[in-house]
């Protein structure tokens, strides 16, 4: 399974320093240093930014030029040649009819397919139709709750029934510490950074990534140092679930 890790925008030395092979990378947030490294990792995935749309709720009270926001997107896949990007799922902004034709008008600028993010609201038929028609999609959902803990179960079912299409799967957003037992091909986590914000760290077990807190009212030390220890140690964790050849699809069977 590949780790990518999110949010690397906010440390330029620690990743430069400790170069990560998975990488991330919201079009809100990308630095021209980030651009620059693309080449040097094992595969970058560039997200539209509409995590920051629907997490802080922007673009529901001021109104966004949402075209124009595509394009300036697909312009800069175009110029940077990014290979996997995924689409504008602002469904719950504009509803679903607009973000298909929004995908259309994408992969029509760029020549490419977008990777496409299935939210529940979209329902299973619309899950099954995304695996008829693309090799690599996305579930959504994870990071601003609309699917809950209680229900990732039910995540191993869908991510089996795109392997039955031939379809690989990203979690988005998916932090979950046992994340390979889910069967996703791919995932993506902020945590090794926001977690330091907090006073925490991450450091790695040998088969997973733990986060310790500090107690309350106890953060001290510093961020910088915290986030450089916790990079390293989510590295560790990538190359671990890189070299353990865990199969895509396959559940509830932990890599060896």
């Amino acid at each position: 399974m590949k780790l990518f890790l999110a949010g690397t925008f906010i440390d330029q030395r620690a990743v430069l320093a400790h170069k990560p092979a998975y990488v991330l990378e919201s079009f809100q947030y990308i630095k021209q240093w980030q651009i620059r490294e693309i080449p040097n990792w094992k595969m970058f995935l560039l997200d539209s930014g509409a995590f920051t749309f629907l997490n802080k709720g922007k673009g529901k009270d001021k109104p966004i030029d949402w075209l124009d926001y595509l394009d300036r997107y697909a312009r800069f896949i175009n110029e940077h040649s990014i290979e996997n990007f995924f689409e504008l799922d602002i469904d719950a902004i504009v509803g679903y009819d607009a973000v298909k034709a929004m995908r259309k008008r994408l992969e029509a600028a760029t020549g490419r397919k977008c990777i496409p993010v299935w939210h529940r609201t979209r329902g299973l038929d619309e899950f099954k139709a995304m695996c008829r028609e693309y090799d690599y999609i996305a579930i959504g959902g994870f990071a601003i709750k609309t699917i809950q803990p209680r229900e990732y179960e039910h995540v191993k079912g869908l991510v089996r029934l795109a392997a039955s299409y031939g379809t690989r799967v990203h979690g988005l957003g998916f932090t979950n510490k046992n994340c390979w037992k889910y069967g996703f091909y791919s995932v993506d986590s902020t945590t090794w950074s926001t977690a330091c914000a907090y006073g925490g760290i991450s450091y790695f077990t040998g088969d997973s990534i733990v986060q310790v807190m500090p107690p309350k009212g106890m953060m001290g030390g510093d961020n910088h140092v915290r986030r450089d220890y916790s990079i390293r140690e989510w590295i560790k964790y990538q190359k671990y679930l890189d070299m353990k050849g865990y199969r895509y699809g396959e559940t509830n069977r932990p890599p060896r």
